[in-house]
């Protein structure tokens, strides 16, 4: 029911899933990913790199070097256990940001596939502007796996 279409209380029908039947957690991190790619690009030590990836996964910081180009932070985060931590608050702001311009019933099925306390609950308004672009390149990359 989460992932197909689904009719609501007026009995409209809400199209697909915004995600397309992705794991939004995923999709939240790929967005963190390139908004924290300058920090991804600038570390570089084999230790740092491994605990980042083991919290993260290595699609997440490899998608995110792919797209520096579109980074948003400029800030550079040297610590991968805090880089790991805001890749994920930030991407999640970011996921939260972008489903406010979606209808409720879309918005509702794609929250209630993440844990309650994320950022996506209430993001902030730093997220608004940059959230549609990143997560344009974020569906770009679900769609290509079908």
């Amino acid at each position: 029911m989460l992932l197909d279409n689904e009719m609501d209380l007026n009995g409209a029908v809400s199209g697909p899933d915004l995600l397309l039947g992705h794991d939004p957690k995923r999709a939240a991190l790929l967005a963190g990913s390139i908004w924290h790619a300058r920090s991804l690009i600038k570390l570089i030590s084999k230790q740092h790199v491994a605990v980042l990836i083991g919290r993260v996964g290595e699609e997440v910081q490899a998608f995110g070097i792919r797209h520096a180009s579109h980074a948003v932070s400029t800030r550079v985060i040297a610590d991968p256990q805090q880089l790991a931590q805001e890749i994920d608050d930030d991407g999640h702001a970011c996921l939260g940001a972008w489903l406010d311009e979606v209808s409720a019933p879309d918005r509702s099925r794609v929250l209630l596939r993440l844990a309650v306390g994320t950022a996506a609950d209430h993001p902030e308004n730093e997220y608004r502007e940059a959230a549609s672009r990143l997560f344009s390149l974020v569906l770009a990359h679900l769609a290509t796996e079908g």
